[in-house]
C-alpha cells in the first residue's frame, strides 16, 4: 500500500462558502498527529451572525463539534450527493471540523460509510464515549489544543493507526491524481476487480459510487480552477477534464452547485467585496 500521507497531500478539498467568508475560518496546518497516517484534515470557524452557508460536494465524510463550553454537540455530516445549506443552531460557540478524506472514515466509525450519505446523524447514536471527546474539545481554547485532544481520544479508545483499504487507498488516488477522469470500467481493468466489486467496496469505505466520486472529484478541481480566476482556461480544455461539451459541462456543474459555471464566477467577484 502507498504512502496515505501522500494521499493526504494530494487530496485538498475545499469549501468555499465557509474558506472565502469567515474571516474565523482556520485550517490546521502542522503536520497531523501522524497516528492518522494522513486521513484527516482539522479546520475551525466561528459563524458570527451568519448562521446559513452553503456545503458543496467533496466526497468527504465530516465531524462538526459545536464547542459550546456547557452544551458541546456534534453531527456526523456524510458525503452529499449536490449542495445543500447547512443551517448551524449556535452561533455563539467555535465550530471544530474533522474532516475523513475519502475511505478513512469506516475504519474510525466502524460502520458502512454510505449509511452516513445525505445524511447529519448526532454522534452519541454512533459513536462510544462521544460525551467523552465532546467535552474535551470544548474545553480547548485553540484550534491547536483541540487537535491534541482528538488526538488523546483516540489515542484511549483505538490501539492502532488510522487505516484505509488497500484497494480503496489505490482506486481514490488514482481517481483524485486524474481529476476524476478515470471511469470505473478502466479502474477494473487495471486492478482486476470485478466493477460490482468495486461498486461494493466504494459504498461501504468511501459513501458513494465510484461514478460519482470521480464526478465529484472532477467538480472539486473545477471549482479551485474557478476560484484561483481561471475559469477563461476551465473552459478552453473541458473536453481533458472529461465533459462531452459544454452544456454537459454546465449541466454537470450545476447538478452540484446549483448554479452555472458563469455564475459561480459572478459569485466569487460578489463575495471580493
Amino acid at each position: 500500500m502507498k504512502s496515505a500521507r501522500k494521499f493526504s497531500n494530494l487530496y485538498c478539498p475545499i469549501q468555499p462558502s465557509f474558506e472565502k467568508a469567515l474571516n474565523t475560518f482556520r485550517e490546521f496546518n502542522a503536520e497531523s498527529p501522524a497516528i492518522f497516517n494522513g486521513g484527516i484534515k482539522f479546520s475551525e470557524y466561528n459563524v458570527g451572525n451568519m448562521n446559513r452557508f452553503w456545503v458543496i460536494p467533496d466526497g468527504c465524510l465530516h465531524l462538526v463539534i459545536c464547542c459550546h463550553k456547557e452544551h458541546p454537540s456534534a453531527n456526523i455530516c456524510g458525503s452529499l450527493f449536490k449542495s445543500r445549506e447547512g443551517i448551524f443552531a449556535r452561533s455563539d460557540c467555535d465550530y471544530f471540523v474533522v474532516c475523513f478524506l475519502p475511505g478513512y472514515a469506516e475504519f474510525f466509525f466502524k460502520y458502512p460509510i454510505d449509511m452516513f450519505s445525505e445524511s447529519e446523524v448526532p454522534v452519541q447514536d454512533v459513536m462510544p464515549h462521544a460525551e467523552e471527546l465532546l467535552r474535551s474539545i470544548a474545553e480547548q481554547a485553540s484550534l491547536e489544543d483541540r487537535v491534541r485532544a482528538f488526538e488523546r481520544y483516540y489515542l484511549n479508545h483505538f490501539n492502532e493507526a488510522l487505516q484505509i483499504n488497500p484497494l480503496i487507498n489505490y482506486l481514490t488516488e488514482k481517481i483524485i491524481s486524474c481529476h476524476g477522469t478515470l471511469n470505473v470500467n478502466e479502474l477494473s481493468r487495471e486492478t482486476g476487480y470485478s466493477t460490482r466489486y468495486i461498486l461494493k467496496a466504494f459504498e461501504k469505505h468511501v459513501g458513494l459510487p465510484p461514478k460519482l466520486f470521480s464526478r465529484i472529484i472532477r467538480f472539486q478541481h473545477v471549482i479551485q480552477l474557478l476560484e484561483n480566476n481561471q475559469y477563461g482556461q476551465t473552459l478552453d480544455h473541458i473536453y481533458e477534464l472529461g465533459y462531452f461539451d459544454q452544456n454537459h459541462f454546465i449541466k454537470d456543474f450545476k447538478n452540484f452547485s446549483l448554479l452555472t459555471p458563469k455564475k459561480y464566477v459572478q459569485h466569487i467577484a460578489d463575495r471580493s467585496y
